[in-house]
């Protein structure tokens, strides 16, 4: 084919292909995701850690992805319970105009990666959510060009100019602290900083003050004792092992940096840490901690979605709170409150590097409430108030099962539908929180169309809800900021088969909040949801209609 015959490299067509919900597949560690189309990713809730080609990568709320085709994702964590998306896969070709032909476009994702990320608006997101709610209203013609110009729209928004990449000496700067977080248990000098921040060893060191209120080379022993106190609580190594492994030859120079930013030897820290300024990063831990005798100093909250049980819990023991957007993280207000060691589940490693700058952070612990009850027990020493804890807890399961008797051998079956913004979700039987409660403590039954979701909360269509036809049925409204589920409720509600539904016709519907079923299952949210489910199961309405 000679030049004048082949294509433009400007000019090319995008094809779409298909629009699908993320499955509970997509919050599942340790799956892996095949791409051979170009496909957007869009997350319309949550966050998660995925592994994208070779290169780990933070995914949240409003995040829109684009992967180039025969990629390979794999799930490192699937986030939080609530992470929610689609998949809109297309294909790409391009006009020949002389022979009147059209093959495929080898296409590449702007930034020259084989994927790119872009943060949506809320009004671009709330925009192109609309069109997937929409979608499913459309047939033939109409349906075609509405995808065809809804593939169109994701690619102005990825091929939309991003910021310079020029180096100011605060990004200079900012390189140097990332390569101390990353490299902290290698030898560092002043001299391969400053070369790293592209200025002198005097500028820089001035500089670096002047920002962070300490020299650099006492940022990164600071840093480097803060992992040693991550250390001592989350492992059995001794001491000498520890200061090497965090970056300190000398065990003596280690014990004496230690005891300045700790006030204790290395041997004692563990012993003195429940008595420290403890940051929660979580209500659901803070209220584990509070009933384990740990009172947390401060607890990060995002206001509306905090239950009125955790809020009178932390006003009593006057645990300070930190209120943060949902979804959003303020390195500022933790900053300020000061802390001497911070807990919380998930993180992502950049979020982790930025709380390492001012004080210990131990991460990744579960949201398994027996489970993660242990863990802080070991961590603050609490085993005896964590049998107390334990014994409560199966208790109130035993008296709930032993009242739920008759429903259980009956096999009625329950379902939890959570209605958003976005669509409708349905709690999967394999999950933790109100999931483990409900269909292994309690031994309920889910109905059988539902059995193969695992995720926390999994898509589900009008008619699967239909085809569910639960006996028992609780309802959730997901609360987002800056989004309703209104509209889908009014849906729902007004959808003719609802009222054909045995839970709608025998009134066996009951609506639950998020911030207790979600957000709020913690030690005491167990006993609160426990009740909920025992009330409305146990009604006298409900028990008529058997």
């Amino acid at each position: 084919m000679n030049e004048t015959e082949q294509s433009n490299p400007n000019q090319w067509l995008a094809k779409w292909e298909s629009t699908q919900p993320l499955t509970d597949k997509w919050v599942t560690a340790g799956e892996v995701h095949y791409i051979p189309l170009h496909t957007f990713i869009l997350v319309t809730d949550g966050q998660a850690i995925w592994n994208m080609n070779g290169e780990k990568v933070h995914v949240a709320f409003g995040h829109l992805i684009a992967i180039e085709e025969n990629s390979l994702i794999e799930i490192v964590d699937g986030g939080n319970r609530d992470l929610s998306g689609w998949k809109i896969q297309f294909h790409t070709y391009s006009l020949y105009h002389k022979k009147r032909e059209i093959l495929k476009f080898e296409w590449h994702v702007p930034a020259g990666n084989t994927y790119q990320i872009t943060q949506l608006t809320g009004g671009a997101l709330a925009s192109i959510c609309y069109h997937l709610s929409e979608d499913a209203s459309r047939d033939g013609n109409e349906a075609w060009v509405g995808n065809q110009h809804f593939i169109y729209g994701l690619l102005k928004h990825l091929y939309q100019k991003q910021p310079s990449d020029s180096q100011t000496t605060e990004q200079g700067m900012q390189r140097s602290i990332v390569y101390m977080q990353e490299h902290y248990d290698e030898i560092i000098t002043r001299k391969q900083l400053a070369e790293m921040a592209g200025i002198s060893q005097w500028h820089y060191s001035r500089k670096f003050s002047e920002r962070y209120g300490k020299p650099p080379l006492e940022y990164l022993a600071n840093y480097r004792v803060y992992r040693a106190q991550e250390e001592l609580l989350l492992t059995s190594a001794k001491a000498h092992e520890i200061a090497k492994k965090v970056g300190f030859e000398d065990a003596h120079y280690f014990s004496r940096r230690f005891k300045q930013l700790a006030g204790v030897p290395p041997r004692y820290y563990a012993q003195t840490v429940k008595q420290r300024k403890i940051v929660s990063l979580s209500p659901l831990y803070a209220e584990v901690l509070v009933a384990l005798g740990v009172i947390p100093h401060a607890v990060v909250v995002t206001p509306l979605l905090l239950p009125q049980h955790q809020r009178q819990l932390f006003a009593a023991h006057q645990v300070k709170l930190l209120e943060v957007p949902q979804n959003g993280f303020d390195l500022e207000i933790i900053q300020q409150a000061q802390p001497e060691l911070m807990v919380g589940r998930y993180l992502t490693e950049d979020m982790k590097q930025q709380l390492r700058t001012i004080a210990p952070v131990i991460t990744g612990l579960t949201v398994d409430i027996g489970i993660l009850i242990d863990q802080f027990a070991a961590i603050f020493n609490k085993q005896t108030e964590a049998a107390i804890c334990h014994n409560q807890m199966n208790n109130e399961v035993v008296a709930a099962r032993n009242q739920l008797q008759s429903i259980i051998q009956s096999g009625a079956t329950v379902m939890v539908l959570r209605v958003e913004a976005f669509g409708y979700r349905y709690l999967g039987g394999s999950s933790t929180g109100a999931s483990q409660l409900l269909y292994e403590k309690l031994g309920l039954s889910i109905p059988e169309l539902l059995k193969s979701g695992k995720a926390w909360f999994n898509p589900c269509t009008l008619d699967e809800l239909h085809s569910a036809n639960p006996d028992f049925l609780f309802v959730e409204k997901r609360v987002m900021e800056h989004y309703s589920a209104d509209e889908n409720m009014s849906k729902l509600i007004e959808s003719s088969r609802w009222s054909t539904m045995k839970a709608v016709k025998n009134n066996r519907v009951c609506y639950v909040d998020t911030n207790l079923w979600v957000d709020g299952f913690g030690y005491t949210g167990q006993t609160l949801v426990l009740k909920q489910i025992v009330g409305h199961l146990l009604d006298e309405r409900n028990v008529r209609a058997q």
